[in-house]
């Protein structure tokens, strides 16, 4: 089930919000995608505030490629296997 309809069975709301904070990280990383720390090889993380979401992504030649938006709970592999 996509995140945005399962917090929205959650909360009226949630899942409106949950993507509004997804647009707003992607946002944040393509604006300034060096500040978020490295957590694996050439993998970047940038934490959605108030979901406990991580976007995984690579900067290449000033391009910034998301390779996983994922629950921060589940095991690393489920990214770190994408590259």
């Amino acid at each position: 089930m996509p995140r945005k309809q399962w917090y929205e069975g959650e909360r009226e709301g949630l899942g409106t919000e949950f993507t509004q904070v997804l647009r707003a990280t992607f946002a944040r990383v393509a604006k300034a995608p060096l500040q978020f720390p490295l957590v694996f090889r050439d993998f970047r993380r940038a934490i959605l505030r108030g979901f406990p979401f991580g976007v995984f992504f690579i900067v290449e030649n000033d391009v910034v490629t998301v390779m996983a938006v994922t629950h921060l709970h589940r095991h690393s592999s489920v990214w770190q296997s994408r590259r």
